[in-house]
């Protein structure tokens, strides 16, 4: 029994990274060719596995499209949902944790966001990435804005202007990522994070936003 249980393991884990090859292997080339270049032959090729098993395991070029849209919101997720758990942090360490966290995210994976781009730039795809990411884009943008609210009921704001400025941030944020996206061998994050850090000063000017950490 404990045999068939190794070989069951051995062969989901084999699976596993099969999937994960591809993945990536189809990220790299949506970055590199644009997702109108996409085929399960280039891919394959790519990742360096037969063309059977990419559709052993996605069936279809939509499927594979579909699925590299959830592998690019899992890749960014997971460090976003860890920063908005943490219980003990202030509102305005939190708020500005994400906004690094974004930022650096761009600057360290560029074809990621390359690909992103990719998917907004092409007409299939773009009506894609509105049904299966625009909702959790939206998630993250309702996260800042609670944080917002709570940081202005703290320093007592008045909340009138409170939905522009979440807009503005949001805004900010997603054009630091197609400036990013132009300029790939931008590695300065700290330039970006000062940006967004002196807009916020400027909206809450009896709030301290500290320096941002060097890089």
């Amino acid at each position: 029994m404990n045999e068939i249980i190794k070989t069951t393991d051995k062969r989901r884990l084999r699976g596993e990274e099969s999937r994960r090859l591809i993945l990536q292997a189809a990220v790299d080339s949506i970055a590199m060719e644009g997702l109108g270049s996409l085929t399960l032959d280039r891919v394959a090729v790519r990742a360096g596995i037969s063309r059977g098993l990419v559709v052993f395991h996605f069936k279809s070029k939509k499927k594979l499209v579909e699925e590299v849209l959830h592998y690019l919101g899992l890749q960014y997720s997971g460090g976003w949902y860890e920063i908005i758990e943490e219980k003990d942090e202030d509102d305005v360490s939190k708020l500005l944790r994400l906004i690094e966290y974004d930022i650096r995210f761009a600057c360290q994976h560029p074809k990621y966001v390359s690909a992103w781009h990719a998917f907004w730039g092409d007409a299939k795809g773009n009506l894609l990435f509105h049904e299966l990411v625009v909702p959790r884009d939206e998630g993250y943008a309702a996260d800042m804005a609670r944080l917002l609210e709570k940081i202005s009921d703290a320093d007592g704001y008045d909340k009138q202007d409170l939905p522009t400025i979440t807009h503005g941030l949001v805004a900010m944020m997603f054009g630091i990522w197609t400036h990013l996206h132009l300029n790939p061998g931008m590695e300065d994050c700290s330039v970006n994070t000062d940006a967004v850090r002196l807009f916020l000063r400027k909206m809450f000017p009896d709030t301290i936003f500290p320096e941002s950490p060097a890089d």
